[in-house]
C-alpha cells in the first residue's frame, strides 16, 4: 500500500506539472527568456551557489539530528527528498531514453516554476528585513512535496541570497518587474544546474 501510495504521488505531481506547463505555456514563454536566453552571467552566480551548497550539504550532514531528516516520505518509509526529483530517479530505473525524456520535461518545467516562486515568496519586496517571514514559508513550503526539515532550513538561507538578488535589482532600477527578472533568473539557473548534475550522476551510477 505504501508503495501505492508513493508512486500515486509522485505520479500525480508530475501530471499537475505538465498540466500546469500547457495551460501557462504563454507565462512559460517569458519565463524561458528570463531563465535560458538572458543574464548569462548569472550561470556562473548560479553554480557558485550550487557549489557552496553541495558542500555545505556533505559538510553538515552526518550532524543532523535525526528528528530534523525527517519528510513527508518518511510515512512511507522512503529515503526521497523531493517528488520531482524522484520521477526522475524512478525513471532511471526504467531506462536511460525514460530518464532522459522526464528530465527534457523537467527543464521545460523549471523556468515556469522559478518564476512562479519568486512571484509568490520575493514580488514587491523592497527591504530585506520584511523578507524573514516569506524566506521562512519559502524554504519550509518546499517540505510539502518531500524536502526533509533540515534541506528546508538551508533552502531558507538560499532564499535569502534571492531575496539580495531581488532586492538590488529593485534598487538600481526602482522597478519591481525588472527585480523580478533577477531573482527568477538565478532561481531557475540554480535549479536548472541541480537537475543536469543529478541526470549526469544517474547517467554514471545506471
Amino acid at each position: 500500500m505504501k508503495d501505492i501510495i508513493y508512486y500515486g504521488v509522485i505520479g500525480g505531481l508530475f501530471l499537475f506539472n505538465i498540466i500546469m506547463l500547457y495551460k501557462r505555456r504563454k507565462v512559460d514563454n517569458y519565463a524561458y527568456r528570463i531563465v535560458l536566453f538572458s543574464r548569462y552571467k548569472d550561470w556562473f552566480l548560479a553554480l557558485l551557489l550550487v557549489t557552496s551548497v553541495v558542500v555545505l550539504l556533505i559538510v553538515v550532514e552526518p550532524y543532523i539530528p535525526k528528528f530534523l531528516k525527517w519528510g513527508l516520505f518518511s510515512l512511507l518509509d522512503k529515503s526521497g527528498t523531493n517528488a520531482n526529483l524522484e520521477v526522475i530517479q524512478q525513471s532511471s530505473k526504467v531506462s536511460s531514453v525514460l530518464m532522459i525524456v522526464i528530465f527534457a520535461i523537467f527543464i521545460l518545467l523549471i523556468p515556469k516554476a522559478a518564476l512562479w516562486e519568486e512571484n509568490a515568496f520575493r514580488y514587491g519586496t523592497t527591504e530585506f528585513k520584511k523578507s524573514i517571514f516569506s524566506n521562512v514559508k519559502f524554504g519550509l513550503a518546499h517540505c510539502l512535496v518531500g524536502v526533509p526539515i533540515w534541506i528546508g532550513l538551508i533552502l531558507i538561507l538560499i532564499g535569502f541570497i534571492y531575496t539580495l538578488k531581488y532586492i538590488s535589482a529593485y534598487k538600481k532600477s526602482n522597478d519591481l518587474d525588472v527585480a523580478l527578472e533577477a531573482s527568477t533568473s538565478l532561481h531557475g539557473k540554480y535549479n536548472t544546474i541541480l537537475v543536469i548534475l543529478l541526470m549526469i550522476a544517474l547517467l554514471i551510477t545506471t
